[in-house]
């Protein structure tokens, strides 16, 4: 769990804002779920034999004997807002959520214990040009966040009938093979054989490579579904490709899976999602279908260039020589304040420090008052970052002193 401030919290609000722009054009309203759910609302949504569930969770029971989850992704939460808040009545429902999410996972480059999640949920009927159009959406976010080196990695899930045909053979492949699987792996034969082919073990990775695939087993109605919604992506003009393995690690998924793959740098996917039809039954609401994709914006701040957040000069320091100039300097602070002027009122250690604090600080201007400021009615501007000594330093009638800061931050903007 890690502190944000400074270059991360710059970027973290930068996501945030650029990402909500991107939702609003696409119609998608802002969702604020809480950070505790009752524990059964993830373990019917993503399912008692996933990681997430069986291993990751933070649960705890609270002082009525309730057990409850720090939410460990958000579609769960904003599936049962949508239940219990009745808001399938318009249809379609179309929520942008964002903030942290808590498992309890081997920390590594990108991945954290607390973690934060940007998502987009769309729930309506099914269709192939909804499952494109998010995918579009998703990737234009990651342009507009100025990542560009990415594809999509899509795969289908099929409808019911695909996948019980499917795991009927995946068991039976896997079961010759039992004894040289993972431990972990041979567990998942006996209670989810589809996470088999997410193993990160590299035996198990062997293993899966000869496996077979799901599109062997595709209903007709699957197999045209999924070859919509490839043709409505290659409207876009977005980078894809099929990945027949592909699963998702959550069990809500059907049909149509994707993850966004970073092309240089990072190796993890950047994040994903999928079309889930039977999700909010399964909690309760009415029978509709969804799709939807979260990011990790601890995975989107490795991809940015730190460069681009760093906090630019744009503050004024006030400085009073000595202690008898703290009341007239602490009257021009506040007026500059007043006018929306970003600045500091340094008035503690010597001259010397003072303006070494202003350095610090990134200021541009440091407004010198002291006591011949204070007799003949000025103030001394001193530019911080010129070196020209000629063109450091100017006087500047005490009555101007805020038109003249304003303009100069207003030149410099521009």
């Amino acid at each position: 769990m890690k502190d944000w401030y400074g270059n991360d919290a710059r970027k973290y609000e930068s996501i945030i804002s650029i990402s909500r722009e991107i939702c609003s054009k696409y119609g998608y309203r802002t969702i604020h779920t809480p950070i505790v759910e009752y524990t059964e609302i993830f373990q019917r949504a993503i399912g008692n034999e996933t990681d997430v569930v069986s291993k990751e969770m933070y649960t705890f029971s609270d002082k009525g004997g309730d057990s409850l989850t720090l939410r460990p992704e958000g579609t769960a939460g904003v599936m049962r807002a949508i239940i219990s808040e009745s808001l399938t009545q318009n249809l379609p429902v179309r929520f942008m959520y964002y903030g942290e999410m808590f498992r309890y996972d081997r920390p590594q480059k990108g991945r954290f214990r607390q973690f934060h999640q940007l998502g987009c949920e769309y729930i309506s009927d099914k269709s192939p040009y909804t499952d494109a159009i998010v995918i579009a959406m998703a990737s234009e976010m990651l342009n507009a966040l100025g990542i560009f080196d990415f594809k999509v990695v899509i795969n289908s899930l099929g409808d019911d009938e695909t996948r019980e045909a499917y795991i009927k053979a995946i068991i039976k492949y896997f079961s010759r093979h039992e004894d040289e699987l993972s431990d972990e792996s041979k567990i998942r034969l006996k209670k989810n054989p589809l996470r088999i082919l997410d193993s990160k073990n590299e035996k198990d990775k062997e293993i899966c490579s000869m496996a077979p695939i799901i599109g062997d087993y595709f209903t007709k109605d699957s197999d045209t579904y999924f070859k919509k919604v490839c043709e409505a992506i290659e409207k876009y003009n977005i980078s894809y490709e099929v990945n027949n393995f592909l699963v998702r690690g959550l069990d809500y998924y059907s049909h149509t899976a994707f993850e966004f793959k970073p092309t240089t740098g990072y190796e993890d996917s950047i994040g994903g999602g999928g079309r889930y039809d039977k999700l909010l039954e399964m909690l309760g609401g009415p029978n509709l279908s969804g799709v939807g994709f979260a990011f990790g914006i601890e995975r989107i701040m490795l991809l940015l260039d730190d460069k681009s957040f760093k906090e630019t000069a744009r503050r004024v320091a006030v400085i009073p020589v000595s202690g008898k100039e703290d009341a007239s300097a602490f009257e021009l602070y506040r007026l500059l304040i007043a006018s929306d002027i970003h600045c500091e009122f340094l008035h503690l250690g010597n001259i010397g420090k003072k303006m070494k604090m202003a350095d610090k600080l990134n200021c541009e201007l440091a407004l010198i008052v002291g006591e011949d400021e204070c007799s003949g009615d000025f103030v001394t501007i001193k530019y911080m970052n010129i070196s020209d000594d000629s063109l450091k330093t100017k006087k500047i009638n005490r009555s101007e002193v805020v038109k003249f800061v304003a303009h100069h931050m207003i030149s410099n903007r521009s």
